[in-house]
Parts: C-alpha cells; sequence; structure tokens
C-alpha cells in the first residue's frame, strides 16, 4: 500500500459570468503575473487513486471521476433544500465543463490527507452557506474588514476551503486566505507541480511559474 496520495487543485476560468469575472477583475491588481481564476476546488481521486475512468458501454468514454471539495454558490439542480456554500460533491457533476477548468497536482502523506479530509468532512457538516461578505477581503484589508465587522468566521469562500486543505496536508503553515488567482500560483511554487489544461492535459505554466509560449 502507497503511503501517500495523489490529490489535484481545480482552477476554473469563466470570462462570461459575471461573479467570476467581478472576481478576477478585482484579484488582478495585486496579482498581476497569474491566471485569471474566479473559483477553485480541491479534487480527491477515487478509491483506485485515478481522476478519470472509462467506460465503455458500446462506446468509449472518458468519465471524471473522485470528489471535489470547495465552497460554492452553484446549487444542485432541482433540489429546493440545497443550499450554497461549502460542499462534496462528485467530480463528474463539477466537471461538466472541462474547457473551462486547469489543474495542479501533487503527492501528500496519507495520514496528512486522511486528517485534512476529516476536518472537510466536518466543514461540510457545519456548512451555512457561501460566504459573500468574505469576498470583500480581496479589496479590502484584513483590519478594516474587522473594523466594519464584514469578516465571516461561520461561512467559507472556495480559497478559504482549499487553502486550509493545504494547511491539514502539511503544504502550507497557516491559511490566509488568499483569492483563487493568488492561491493558484501558490500552489504551484510550493509543490512544483506545472499548471495543466484539464480537457487535454497541456501545460499552460511550468513548476517554476513560467508561462509556456502559445498557451
Amino acid at each position: 500500500m502507497s503511503n501517500t496520495v495523489k490529490v489535484r487543485g481545480l482552477w476554473y476560468i469563466n470570462k462570461k459570468k459575471i461573479l467570476n469575472r467581478a472576481i478576477a477583475a478585482a484579484t488582478w491588481l495585486p496579482n498581476m503575473d497569474t491566471e485569471p481564476v474566479s473559483h477553485c476546488s480541491e479534487w480527491e481521486p477515487d478509491l483506485s487513486g485515478d481522476f478519470r475512468s472509462v467506460d465503455y458501454g458500446g462506446y468509449f468514454e472518458s468519465i471524471f471521476c473522485g470528489l471535489c471539495w470547495t465552497s460554492t454558490t452553484r446549487k444542485v439542480k432541482g433540489d429546493p433544500n440545497d443550499i450554497a456554500g461549502t460542499k462534496v460533491r462528485r467530480a463528474s457533476e463539477v466537471l461538466d465543463h472541462p474547457g473551462n477548468w486547469l489543474y495542479t497536482e501533487h503527492e501528500v502523506d496519507i495520514h496528512k490527507f486522511g486528517y485534512a479530509k476529516a476536518m472537510a468532512k466536518w466543514r461540510v457538516m457545519q456548512n451555512k452557506g457561501y460566504s459573500y461578505r468574505d469576498l470583500s477581503r480581496f479589496i479590502m484589508p484584513l483590519w478594516l474588514l474587522k473594523a466594519t465587522k464584514l469578516a465571516d468566521n461561520g461561512r467559507e469562500i472556495c480559497s478559504e476551503h482549499v487553502a486550509q486543505w493545504l494547511v491539514d496536508m502539511g503544504i502550507f503553515d497557516k491559511n490566509t486566505i488568499p483569492s483563487p488567482r493568488r492561491l493558484c500560483k501558490q500552489v504551484v511554487l510550493a509543490t512544483g507541480s506545472p499548471l495543466r489544461r484539464l480537457v487535454d492535459d497541456v501545460v499552460v505554466r511550468d513548476k517554476d511559474w513560467k508561462k509556456i509560449k502559445g498557451m
């Protein structure tokens, strides 16, 4: 049995949806040398350690598998009782538009992964909704957030949730709740994982965050 687990960070880019465009634009100035990422998730493989499976069922089909952990505004269609916030969902449900996603991949100690997953499960169980107020931290200093009581400790945003995974897995020392686009760069530099397109696995940034020509 392996002592490590491969995990992936998922980085979402959508230039059409207003909220995604607003988050990417608001966090651009202090993060100019970054990709316009507006959302992120932590991707856990299936029990076989795979992120894709193949279903022949009469024809060849590659299916995303495993689980995605994040905090999101997206609700389950057709479920009136579903609320936004800290979630775990099947990757096949989340990655319905693979052309909008980039990913990083690295290995972590299996015991640290187990601890991080247990903590993530607890946060999912405690879900009270998505922290729209915490989006203000990207345009306001923390002291001002606290002074105006806009900081929201009871709910999460996506980069807050993913960053906590990284702390619990021993990749980061503390969770500073960076923006999704800053977190993406931090993960590449901290893990040495190139940034790849999900749709075809092509590298767009190398392990040193150098942009690949033509990408």
